[in-house]
């Protein structure tokens, strides 16, 4: 019999997972359990729980947001009005999951190409008309020809169970799981022994023998993922050129989460969850020490499909400028998510929303023309939104002076906590602050880079204290443009998981980022093309 265990979330009940542990375990109990026991005593994972936030989202709340003497009537501009939209938002990817869009819905979100991101886009031009913005339009665009979106539509990971284990040690199914592109199995399924590689480095490999083995790798990010593809990714594509049939990425990160990064592993590969991860590493050290570790098996399924011929489109409001002259100002969130999407990207395009509202409203009228564009976004391979807005609006990118990128702006910061589960697992939790924002200006512009700075001391933004010339994501799409391309994107350790839900992100962090964005609008409205593009 397969049972698929669940356990409360012991963050909800510290005192009686840290007292339970205290008096039914024995001195040592935990370095060598009972083999009576199943799974040699290891503490089972929780089921993964989708729009759950995967760490201690505590009573205190985020530091509240500083509003400078005059700008207290920007009412479009505070936390409450931006997380409205940003509630909605969210809604569309949870709908997505909902009406299974993708497969069974294992996976889901704002996806380009789906009628989830179209829904999403819709929404926001139709924002843009609200707040008094007569020029809008939503501007399609195919696929390119010779694109194609790998997608999982259904999989699963089990840990197949045995009485070498421990006495009624059934099959464990892990549900965190997440197949990486291209990942393939012919027959649909596999199972196979398992072999523990560590970080999968040189020095680690030339003692271990992978052949017909799933390896097991495990990566710590150091902050978001896209940080470790260089390092994991070569690893995982060594381990497959040593003869591995499969590769497993335990990502040490926050609860019990799934995170959908890393591709082109060069075999079938899948992310698996913190204590997901924990649970498996455990039971593998526990089997090695009692001599059947080669008995022990994960027996992996997918199905997946490629899909081509996808249409997209992105969201575009142009506000025309009171100046004589026709230079434009290019203002950009991306509407696209990996499931429930709240930090990358909603919380970025809830902020170009009130920007728009505000901006709109008359209350400062922009000497150039801003343009607003809801972005299709750069997740789906061929329908990339910013390449498009260049190639569909030629004039107002030929007369841009700036394109400014709104990325994963308000997220909380999250902290390591005490050990808190009996597993050993330890939690997070957010203290009251934002995570770091990178600054990112790519022409090094000392006007924009100054204006960072006055961000620090006027709204309290917690920007990182060093200059950066970093235009990646969205940005990469402007950059044939020509012009200063200005990223403001955190790095916290949820980005492309499922644990970017609403809790984790902050309030006066929304409102933070909005009125500092505002500002430097402005500025930057108000500024010679030398002091921009020096």
């Amino acid at each position: 019999m397969t049972r698929v265990y669940q356990t409360r979330s012991s963050h909800r009940w510290p005192g009686l997972v840290v007292l339970l542990s205290t008096i039914l375990a024995p001195a040592g109990l935990a370095q060598t359990p009972a083999v009576e026991s199943p799974w040699f005593g290891v503490p089972l994972p929780p089921v993964f729980e989708p729009h759950v936030a995967p760490a201690i989202i505590g009573g205190r709340g985020p530091v509240p947001a500083i509003v400078p003497p005059g700008e207290g009537e920007y009412v479009e501009l505070t936390g409450a009005a931006i997380r409205a939209d940003l509630e909605t938002i969210v809604r569309f990817s949870r709908e997505s999951r909902e009406r299974r869009e993708i497969g069974s819905g294992q996976l889901w979100g704002r996806i380009t190409g789906f009628p989830s991101s179209r829904d999403t886009i819709a929404w926001a031009a139709e924002q843009f008309r609200a707040a008094g913005i007569e020029d809008v339009e939503l501007q399609g665009f195919e696929q390119a020809g010779d694109a194609a979106f790998w997608l999982p539509l259904s999989w699963e990971m089990r840990l197949v169970g045995g009485p070498a284990f421990g006495s009624n040690s059934e099959d464990v199914v892990l549900t965190t799981a997440m197949p990486l592109a291209p990942s393939a199995l012919p027959v649909g399924t596999m199972t196979a022994p398992l072999v523990h590689v560590g970080t999968a480095s040189a020095a680690e490999l030339v003692h271990i023998d992978v052949r017909g083995k799933i390896a097991v790798q495990h990566v710590t990010p150091q902050a978001h993922m896209v940080f470790e593809r260089t390092p994991t990714v070569p690893r995982a594509r060594a381990l497959f050129e040593r003869g591995a049939v499969g590769v497993i990425n335990v990502v040490d990160q926050p609860g019990n989460e799934m995170a959908r990064d890393f591709s082109n592993c060069g075999g079938p590969c899948f992310n698996l969850g913190g204590r997901d991860g924990v649970f498996l590493e455990t039971v593998m050290d526990r089997a090695a020490e009692a001599g059947v570790l080669g008995q022990l098996r994960v027996r992996l399924s997918l199905d997946t499909d490629r899909r081509s011929g996808l249409s997209a489109h992105n969201g575009v409001g142009v506000l025309p400028g009171t100046g004589p002259t026709d230079e434009t100002i290019i203002i950009n969130a991306h509407a696209d998510a990996w499931f429930d999407g709240a930090g990358d990207n909603g919380d970025g395009l809830a902020v170009l929303v009130a920007l728009a509202r505000h901006f709109a409203g008359g209350a400062y009228r922009p000497r150039r023309t801003l343009v607003f564009v809801a972005s299709a976004g750069h997740h789906s391979p061929g329908l990339n939104g910013p390449r498009h807005v260049v190639a569909m609006n030629p004039a107002l990118a030929a007369h841009a002076v700036l394109a400014l990128n709104i990325e994963h702006v308000a997220q909380r910061n999250l902290s390591p906590a005490r050990s808190l589960f009996a597993d050993g697992y330890r939690e997070f939790i957010a203290d009251s602050g934002e995570a770091p924002i990178v600054a990112g200006v790519s022409n090094e512009s000392p006007f924009l880079d100054d204006l960072f700075t006055q961000g620090v001391e006027r709204y309290g933004t917690n920007f990182v204290s060093g200059p950066s010339t970093m235009a990646s994501g969205e940005g990469g799409g402007y950059r044939a443009l020509g012009v200063a391309i200005v990223t403001t994107m955190q790095a916290p350790p949820l980005y492309h998981t499922s644990g970017e839900v609403l809790d984790v992100i902050s309030t006066p962090g929304l409102e933070r980022i909005a009125r500092f964005l505002a500002f430097f609008i402005k500025q930057v409205d108000q500024a010679p093309v030398a002091q921009i593009n020096p």
